[in-house]
């Protein structure tokens, strides 16, 4: 039987936590943000800044499909409304 870390263990791959993979995409587009400031190069910057973009991108794909996944469940609830 596998073992399954606790939530706030350091162990536990975020990644793989379906609810919290947009925050964990916004915290790595914020660090190349951070990154992007601080180097003199402007090669790496504008690299930094691309990596933010597709981050960013990530994490709202990540969202919308999180929404998709839970729609269905959140209609079948007594006293939701058909329509969301």
């Amino acid at each position: 039987m596998p073992v399954v870390a606790p939530a706030g263990d350091p162990r536990r791959c975020p990644v793989l936590d379906l609810s919290n993979r947009a925050e964990y995409y916004r915290d790595l587009a914020e660090d190349c943000r951070r990154l992007a400031a601080g180097t003199l190069s402007s090669r790496m910057k504008k690299r930094y800044l691309f990596m933010a973009r597709d981050y960013t991108l990530l994490a709202d794909v990540e969202e919308q499909a999180y929404a998709q996944r839970a729609r269905p469940w959140l209609q079948k609830m007594p006293g939701t409304p058909k329509q969301l």
